[in-house]
């Protein structure tokens, strides 16, 4: 895992920027502690920042083809890269380095643009083709690497983080406020955007080509299955064929010259990877555990019980609240683009303890999208009994089923679920509800539709059956653009590369190739193939344990903060967040500790949003912060104080 930091030149450089790509790897320093390489050719100059995990002596970037016509940088790990190079050397290419680097400018020598469905990885690629004066910027299948570029007449710069483009000075960091109600709805703004003006992302499964004469546009390489007619095979088969690819997933990921440990929440994705990391495993990786206060007693000790069963290594870490509150800066710092995902800072203090043991991770990311683990999915099963009520009856009985734990934007969504899954899949993705959202929209002014990706997926999917069409939609959309780049974001900040086995794009081509029968039975039951899968190696309590996703302290922040520090970062009258929405509004989200709790999430994410402004477009710092939340506010010392002590 490293920092990929360049500069396409589609004019003569101006003298005026020397050092540019290095000084945009600085900025990415965390992301490569080990090593740093730069690369310059009349059309281009790139900077790299190393994390060296294979081949640790002669690994460094670039690394070239035989004549050194074609050089290549990479973020990420090729998995399948001991196969490819033997197929290479087939071909008569020579290779002077054992890294999984080395095989991409063969292949792109022999295979073009077309190496990229050849490569089970995760991986930000950038390959300069000095003959034809072009850069190649490729991003892997499934999204598990990012890559950002901005394009101006000059020139086109690119980097695996925000801060890194920003770092060249190019780019003015000029808030793009008709993402900003996408940001408020989802906690992230949806690919192809960011929150910064000009600022883009390359799609999952694409790559972009910046050439003479050329328009950067991403071309999409690859797409998961889905097959009108899925597969509906035997069931045994489908677990073996299952339990085979997630092995040999986690024996591939396994691969490194440095220690392997595991973030194990307890749940069902992270135990999988922990089962066959044992099996296969001829050091049995550590596994690491957080315990935050109030954290689900059942998850530390399911996690507990699974390492003991399995005779894996295990540390508890039980972090303290107030870590948080120093490191508010720095976790706003982290999100970049921004990302407001609360699970961010408990990823980051797992790397971050772990890194004093292992330099990578594996976690279960992906689990949920791949075996149909989120609530949301079983709308089918709410709507069965819903629909067989009367319309008249239905309208009668909306308050009994308010009373009954369903909202007015649910009920909504099951009476248009027959003509639009839409509906349901945006009220489960969205903290805030459509009153308020038409609220902030005429406040804000003309905004981007915030869920213009969902749209286009479903109306994509649409031949689809209801589960696989949301699977499917948030394999596309919520994967890539929130938890990916959280995953990203939190372990480099510490230096780790997270690797995704359960996102093996062997794996994904199969689980999306079946039926949703297959998948998860009926009547459906959530990870039923996974669980299947792992039921003979595992404790029975993994498989049954009610699913809580990974701790975070922010509900706890919230309900500690709703009156000192939050009135204090949100409400002062030199607030970003304050300018730019209705005050009343905000106000309101902080009337009571109650209601501040009800609306954590959209709080946390108001909450990043400021400090990321203060930190980004401000300060216009890439750095990490060296502040205290306190100066960077302009919080007054006696509110300073009260916060300080309230944890």
């Amino acid at each position: 895992m490293c920092g990929i930091a360049g500069v396409y030149w589609r004019r003569p450089r101006t003298s005026g920027s020397p050092n540019v790509a290095s000084r945009m790897a600085d900025a990415l320093y965390h992301r490569g502690p080990d090593s740093a390489g730069t690369y310059e050719a009349p059309f281009a100059e790139i900077g790299f920042r190393r994390l060296a995990i294979i081949d640790l002596s002669t690994g460094d970037q670039p690394l070239s083809n035989e004549d050194g016509s074609v050089q290549c940088f990479l973020n990420g790990e090729i998995y399948n890269y001991k196969d490819l190079r033997e197929r290479l050397r087939k071909l008569g290419h020579t290779f002077w380095t054992t890294s999984d680097t080395e095989v991409l400018p063969h292949l792109y020598e022999e295979y073009g643009t077309d190496m990229f469905s050849m490569l089970n990885g995760m991986f930000a690629v950038c390959i300069v083709d000095r003959r034809r004066q072009q850069i190649i910027l490729a991003r892997d299948q499934i999204g598990v690497k990012q890559m950002y570029y901005a394009a101006s007449n000059d020139c086109v710069v690119f980097a695996s983080e925000v801060k890194g483009i920003l770092a060249s000075g190019f780019v003015t960091p000029d808030v793009d406020r008709s993402a900003v109600m996408s940001y408020l709805a989802l906690f992230y703004v949806p690919e192809p955007r960011t929150l910064l003006h000009g600022i883009l992302k390359i799609p999952p499964g694409s790559f972009l080509r910046l050439a003479p004469g050329v328009i950067p546009e991403p071309v999409n390489y690859y797409q998961p299955p889905a097959p009108i007619t899925p597969d509906d095979r035997d069931p045994e088969q489908a677990i073996a064929e299952t339990r085979n690819l997630l092995e040999d997933a986690v024996r591939l990921q396994l691969q490194a010259d440095v220690p392997i440990g595991i973030s194990l929440s307890g749940g069902v994705d992270s135990s999988a990877l922990a089962y066959f990391a044992s099996l296969t495993s001829s050091s049995p990786p550590t596994a690491f555990t957080i315990d935050w206060p109030g954290t689900f007693e059942g998850e530390v000790a399911g996690a507990r019980d699974l390492c003991r069963h399995l005779g894996l290594p295990h540390r508890i870490l039980r972090p303290k609240l107030s870590d948080l509150i120093e490191e508010l800066p720095l976790l706003a710092w982290m999100c970049d683009e921004p990302i407001a995902d609360p699970a961010m800072y408990s990823q980051f203090v797992i790397a971050r303890a772990a890194r004093e043991h292992v330099k990578v991770l594996l976690t279960g990311a992906g689990g949920d999208e791949l075996f149909g683990g989120y609530s949301s999915y079983g709308l089918s099963t709410r709507r069965r009994w819903y629909v067989r009520i009367p319309r008249p009856i239905r309208h009668a009985m909306r308050p009994l089923a308010q009373l009954g734990g369903l909202s007015r934007d649910e009920i909504e969504a099951l009476d248009l679920y027959s003509h639009s899954r839409l509906a349901w899949h945006t009220r489960a993705m969205t903290s805030i509800d459509s009153p308020t959202r038409s609220l902030l929209a005429n406040h804000l002014g003309a905004s981007a539709d915030a869920f213009v990706n969902f749209r286009h997926w479903f109306s994509e999917y649409r031949e689809l059956d209801a589960t696989r069409q949301q699977m499917l939609v948030d394999l596309k959309t919520y994967l890539p653009d929130q938890v990916l780049p959280m995953v990203d974001r939190a372990t480099m900040a510490a230096s780790i590369e997270a690797r995704v086995p359960l996102l093996d794009v062997r794996l994904v081509n199969h689980v999306f190739s079946l039926s949703t029968r297959t998948k998860l039975g009926h009547p459906t039951v959530p990870k039923r193939l996974l669980k299947l899968a792992i039921e003979s190696g595992v404790p029975a309590d993994t498989l049954t344990r009610r699913k809580v996703g990974l701790p975070s302290p922010m509900a706890t922040l919230v309900q500690n903060e709703w009156n000192r520090a939050l009135p204090a970062a949100l409400l002062r009258r030199s607030s970003f967040v304050r300018t730019l929405l209705p005050t009343g509004w905000l106000k309101g989200l902080l009337a009571t500790r109650e209601i501040a709790l009800s609306n954590s999430r959209v709080l946390y994410s108001l909450l990043i949003l400021e400090l990321w402004h203060r930190l980004f477009v401000v300060e216009r710092s890439v750095g990490p912060p060296a502040v205290r939340i306190e100066e960077l506010l302009d919080i007054p010392a006696q509110r300073s104080r009260t916060l300080s002590a309230a944890f």
